[in-house]
């Protein structure tokens, strides 16, 4: 495909969107792992920053292309060339970024941040030269456009940026460049070959090598910065020996006889195809793992990656398996470390490669290692939520008990992605459940204020301590009672959770010394006094305010709570601090079912400190109190007693009667009789 036709173009634009895209949100993460305070933070914000704008910038371009109606053969070739340099500079420069971590950085990072975001900038304010070109509708006025003054300038800021990215040393174009070796010069610059053996093929020299190379815009010979362009890419665009592409492709299909004829015939083992690749990458790349063993016997080497991955590492990456054994038999280490001295099996476990970990740990790899901010790599497992890859280095021996670089337990930086599967599968290893939080308090506290209750049920099923309180020392108990953590019916689930776990339901608060059970019949929800009662909670207890609970709930008028308190056996006649019984309250507020159920209750109307009230009762007449009670005067039947009370209309001309103790006939309804 012609690399100007607007397909390949618009192809670019995509490519070069894309990698923003992915940098971007490489970007983003280096940021939310440093301080606030850090200073390379706002350099990382304004490389965000030029990222999304180029990302922008390059959609604009796409769709500029799109919809140009011409576009000039001069337009398209600096399009092709601007284009192709700043994909190829993306993908090196996200490489670099993925390298970064942010507890490592240092001035050489620095320095690759400003140089990359100058040249976004730069770029982004070409792609916005090209989308004005492309609106002209004549090829004339795109070209007249293109050699104008500010076009030259703005190509040339553009190319000078792109050269120092590139010169800076921070990022690698190829991985020739990344093992340090020279690129390929251009064929006007190469040296002469006087050994005929080892002379290139034919085809690379040409009679116009020293002529030079015009400029796409004008016409005119390059400057230095126009020829940069041509010379970023070049390893990529050389013409490949054909010993080498046929090495290749032997390579790939596993005719190790026909890798071995050309290794003899002098085929470059080292040497690259026409996509860039060496035989050995072919062979780690097709898991051959014969013409692997053949190439590095003649001597090939394999080649570190831009992430500063050896082979080895390359290979279990790709799945490449039956490679990396043969590296392991050429003496490449499953232990090995980066110069930083991170160990290489953090990128794979980063990266969620279970089977390429399983790989390694089975060759001798080492779980319990620690990554350069001192922690251990399982937990950057755990923080990924990659329950397989924690599962596998828990089987061969890593510390589910180790900590993040704040000291907090695997469990609990589990907790905070709120992962069941991972908190189940810690539990089930031996973590410790009443493991504690970056702020205090445990994990346990912590689930049920946020009402986590599946990871709050799997704590307390694994012999969480249910006894817990908060930061402050008070009970989580006390909390969920008084201060409605959670909505009622949770409220309840929780607490009937706690307390068949082990929690006492006598727990007593750290505020006001009052056992649970006080603050409980204060609320209104009857089932959480039920909750504590059938756990057997204590009873004979006093409020603040020395009230019985009984006779509390009764000043309250909380009937429920009441009829709660007699069904579990409450003390039906104990006194208050106020020399009050239940029974005594209902019969001074004249209440009859009240006095009923405390009666069928148990309630003793011969206590010394009902005598009052009863006397009471008695003053007013309340034969119907007085039979409940058992206390009526007289042997009437209650039959004729019920006829008695039976209230008549007088007749029309009859006196009221003149007992002047009589109450009026609507006494009763008065006094509370209902």
């Amino acid at each position: 495909m012609d690399g100007s036709s607007v397909t390949s173009l618009t192809t670019l634009c995509t490519s070069i969107s894309t990698r923003a895209v992915s940098s971007l949100a490489e970007t983003r993460k280096l940021v939310e792992g440093l301080d606030k305070a850090d200073k390379h933070v706002l350099q990382f914000n304004f490389v965000s920053t030029a990222l999304d704008q180029l990302r922008t910038h390059a959609s604009q371009l796409e769709e500029a292309l799109n919809a140009a109606a011409v576009i000039s053969q001069r337009l398209r070739d600096a399009l092709a060339q601007s284009m192709t340099s700043c994909e190829k500079v993306m993908a090196a420069s996200h490489k670099q970024l993925t390298g970064l971590q942010p507890g490592t950085l240092g001035a050489s990072d620095t320095s690759f941040l400003m140089t990359h975001s100058g040249f976004l900038i730069a770029t982004g304010q070409l792609f916005v030269f090209f989308i004005n070109v492309l609106k002209l509708g004549d090829m004339a006025q795109q070209e007249e456009k293109l050699g104008s003054p500010a076009g030259k300038q703005i190509i040339e800021h553009a190319e000078t940026a792109t050269r120092l990215i590139a010169t800076s040393g921070n990022i690698q174009l190829d991985e020739d460049t990344a093992n340090g070796s020279s690129p390929t010069k251009p064929v006007n610059e190469q040296v002469p070959v006087t050994n005929t053996a080892d002379a290139p093929p034919t085809y690379l020299t040409s009679t116009n090598a020293s002529t030079a190379p015009l400029n796409p815009v004008n016409g005119r010979e390059r400057s230095k910065g126009s020829s940069f362009f041509r010379t970023i890419s070049a390893a990529f665009r050389a013409k490949p020996d054909p010993f080498v592409s046929a090495l290749c492709q032997a390579v790939k299909q596993g005719h190790e006889r026909q890798v071995s004829d050309l290794i003899s015939q002098g085929a470059n083992i080292n040497g690259r195809n026409e996509n860039g690749n060496t035989p050995f990458k072919c062979a780690m790349k097709s898991d051959q793992a014969g013409a692997a063993r053949l190439l590095l016997s003649a001597g090939a080497k394999a080649s570190t990656s831009t992430l500063g991955l050896p082979p080895l590492f390359q290979a279990v990456f790709k799945g490449s398996f039956n490679v990396a054994k043969v590296l392991i038999e050429f003496g490449e280490s499953v232990n090995s470390k980066a110069k930083s001295g991170m160990p290489h099996i953090f990128y794979p476990i980063t990266e969620g490669k279970v089977a390429a970990v399983e790989f390694l740990i089975s060759n001798g790899a080492e779980v319990n290692v620690k990554t350069l901010t001192g922690q251990f790599v399982i937990v950057v497992a755990v923080e990924r939520d990659n329950v397989e890859m924690v599962r596998l280095l828990l089987d061969h021996g890593a510390d589910v008990n180790a900590t993040d670089i704040t000291g907090c337990p695997l469990i609990t930086v589990a907790y905070y992605k709120r992962s069941i599967n991972m908190i189940t599968l810690l539990l089930e290893r031996g973590a410790n459940p009443d493991a504690r939080s970056r702020g205090g308090g445990t994990i346990l506290y912590w689930a049920i204020t946020n009402k986590d209750f599946e990871i709050a049920k799997q704590l307390l099923r694994n012999s969480a301590d249910p006894a817990i309180t908060d930061p402050h020392a008070q009970p989580i108990l006390y909390l969920l009672i008084r201060h409605g953590l959670l909505k009622p019916d949770e409220t309840v689930e929780m607490i009937r959770l706690l307390l068949d776990n082990g929690t006492d339901p006598d727990t007593i608060d750290v505020a006001f010394g009052s056992p649970v059970i006080c603050h409980a019949v204060e609320m209104p929800n009857s089932r959480i006094v039920e909750e504590l009662l059938c756990h057997g909670a204590n009873t004979k207890v006093r409020m603040f305010t020395a009230q019985t609970l009984l006779t509390y709930s009764i000043d309250v008028n909380n009937r429920e709570h009441v009829k709660v308190l007699l069904d579990y056996g409450a003390g039906i006649n104990e006194v208050d601090g106020w020399n009050r019984t239940p029974l005594s309250i209902a019969l001074s507020r004249v209440d009859y079912n009240l006095t009923k159920m405390l009666v069928e209750h148990g309630a003793d109307p011969t206590a010394r400190e009902n005598q009052d009230s009863i006397n009471f009762i008695k003053a007013l007449k309340r034969n119907d109190f007085l039979e409940l009670l058992g206390l009526a005067e007289g042997g009437q039947s209650s039959a004729a007693r019920q006829e008695r009370n039976i209230p008549r209309a007088p007749a029309p001309d009859a006196e009221m009667p003149a007992d002047p103790e009589a109450p009026p006939p609507s006494y009763e309804v008065a006094a509370g009789k209902f």
